[in-house]
């Protein structure tokens, strides 16, 4: 009789999580569209991308955090030593948060001067990634992962937590100026992407 076999497979797990990934930057992008109607009539196709410029700005930004993500998450599941339920339904608690940043980009890359649409855009960056954190806090509680990784990762961990700081920053920030939010948000993403692990 076959042994039952009751464990999580760590590698279609990665391939799922991929996928998610690919589809994300794909609604993204698919909400850069060329620009029609009556606030297009008249204008010659500079001026119509000019008008663009608000949603590709928020969109580079989502762009930049997911990728970080990624970055971030294979290094997670490279040295998580086996996967089990909790941590899994935790990762899908984190896209289903990840998953409606395409909605929010769209929504502040459309309304770029309220307040509102541009902060909800960084609540949702903000929930985001404590949710994300939620991923390493249980990892390291559950023994998952080796305690070596924390040690090593000290700087990382440090960053993170500035960067979720300057993420609830950006958030009233946008009620004075929703540019200086969305600059924000390009920044710490890009510094992130460019941090030694």
């Amino acid at each position: 009789m076959q042994k039952l076999n009751y464990t999580y497979d760590k590698k279609r797990f990665e391939t799922f999580f991929d996928a998610v990934i690919a589809i994300l930057l794909t609604i993204l992008v698919l909400e850069l569209r060329i620009p029609e109607g009556e606030r297009t009539d008249g204008l010659n196709t500079c001026n119509q991308i000019i008008l663009l410029l608000p949603k590709f700005i928020s969109y580079l930004g989502s762009f930049l955090l997911i990728v970080g993500i990624w970055l971030d998450h294979n290094i997670l599941l490279l040295n998580i030593h086996q996967l089990n339920k909790r941590f899994i339904l935790l990762n899908m608690l984190f896209v289903l948060i990840l998953s409606i940043v395409p909605f929010t980009t769209a929504f502040a890359g459309h309304h770029p001067n309220d307040a509102f649409a541009v902060s909800l855009l960084f609540i949702n960056y903000f929930v985001m990634n404590l949710s994300y954190s939620n991923l390493y806090w249980y990892a390291n509680r559950s023994k998952i992962l080796p305690l070596e990784f924390f040690s090593e990762n000290k700087a990382t961990a440090i960053f993170s937590m500035i960067g979720i700081l300057v993420l609830v920053v950006a958030i009233p920030l946008a009620f004075v100026n929703t540019y200086l939010s969305f600059g924000l948000g390009l920044i710490i993403f890009t510094v992130h992407l460019c941090k030694k692990r």
